[in-house]
């Protein structure tokens, strides 16, 4: 098991959390299935995540921790720690520098996550 101390902030990695209200278009590319305090470790680009979350009053606290990605599931230099609260039946997400976006969804009574991988696709509006 692969230990990912010390974590520190990258300043040069720059990810936004967006929340359900704003939703870019996106098309999903992956999808795996997270329990309470069971953590899952998965690439985003160039980019390894780390995460987990607590079941905590129905609401799953996600914490996640991205850093760049080396070679033999190494991680190289510091880590960016994201937490944020995910309401039951909602979802949040995450921006990464490289066009891609983490979706997590949270399952009724905090009893599950789903993480997607969305590939962020440009989308015109048509004007009125």
């Amino acid at each position: 098991m692969k230990t990912y101390a010390p974590l520190g902030v990258v300043a040069a990695f720059a990810s936004a959390l967006v929340l359900a209200a704003a939703t870019p278009a996106a098309a999903e590319t992956a999808s795996l299935k997270m329990k309470p305090m069971q953590g899952i470790s998965f690439d985003v680009g160039s980019k390894r995540a780390v995460g987990y979350y607590l079941a905590e009053g129905g609401i799953c606290n996600l914490t996640v921790l991205m850093a760049d990605a080396g070679l033999n599931d190494e991680v190289k230099g510091a880590a960016t720690r994201i937490s944020m609260p995910v309401i039951p039946k909602k979802s949040g997400r995450i921006d990464t520098a490289e066009g891609k976006m983490l979706e997590f969804s949270c399952a009724p009574s905090a009893q599950a996550m789903t993480v997607s991988v969305l590939e962020k696709v440009a989308a015109v509006l048509p004007r009125n």
